[in-house]
C-alpha cells in the first residue's frame, strides 16, 4: 500500500475503459450503494494518477489486510487546526488499543492532499449489519461527535465491482 491513493467518478463504461487502458494500475470499481450509476474508480498504485480530474489523498493510517469485497464505507468531515489534534490523538489510541471489531478488514485515516482540514475515515466490512454494529459500539464512540454538520459531515458507501489484478 502507497501513501497516497487518488480517486475518479463517473459511469461505469468510462470508468471501466480506464481501467482497462492502465492494466497494469492497481486500479478499482466500486459503485455506489445508494444509486445504481454511481461508480468510482480508486488508484491504489501510489504513482501520478492516470486521471484527468482525480481527488488525490494522504494515507496518514493504515491497518488490516486490503480486501475491498464487502461495503466500504468513506466518511468525510471537515477538521479546523485544533480539532485535528485531538482527532489524530483519538485515532492513535484507537490504532495502539486496536481490537478490530467483528466484520472489519480494514481502515484508512486519509486526508485530502489539496486541504489539510479534509479528512476520510475508510472502513471495509464484510457486511453492512457488522458496519451499523461499530457505529454504536464502544471502539466508535471517540469519532461519534465527527457525525455532524459541525464538522461537514456526509458519508458514501461502496460495494466493490472490479478489479483486473483480482
Amino acid at each position: 500500500m502507497s501513501g497516497k491513493i487518488s480517486a475518479t467518478f463517473g459511469t461505469r463504461k468510462i470508468l471501466t475503459m480506464i481501467q482497462q487502458q492502465n492494466a497494469d494500475r492497481d486500479l478499482l470499481l466500486m459503485q455506489a450503494n445508494a444509486t445504481e450509476d454511481r461508480y468510482m474508480l480508486l488508484d491504489l498504485s501510489g504513482e501520478k494518477t492516470v486521471f484527468s480530474s482525480p481527488v488525490s489523498y494522504d494515507v496518514l493510517v493504515s491497518k488490516g489486510s486490503e480486501d475491498w469485497h464487502g461495503m466500504t464505507s468513506f466518511i468525510f468531515i471537515d477538521l479546523p487546526i485544533e480539532e485535528q489534534k485531538v482527532f489524530n490523538s483519538k485515532f492513535s489510541a484507537f490504532r495502539a488499543e486496536y481490537e478490530k471489531p467483528n466484520g472489519l478488514k480494514h481502515f484508512w485515516i486519509l486526508r485530502e492532499a489539496k486541504n489539510d482540514a479534509a479528512f476520510v475515515i475508510v472502513t471495509n466490512w464484510h457486511s453492512d449489519s457488522e458496519y451499523a454494529v461499530w457505529l454504536r459500539s464502544a471502539s466508535f464512540k471517540p469519532f461519534a461527535k465527527y457525525l455532524s454538520a459541525d464538522y461537514d459531515y456526509h458519508e458514501s458507501r461502496y460495494s466493490f465491482v472490479r478489479s483486473l489484478k483480482s
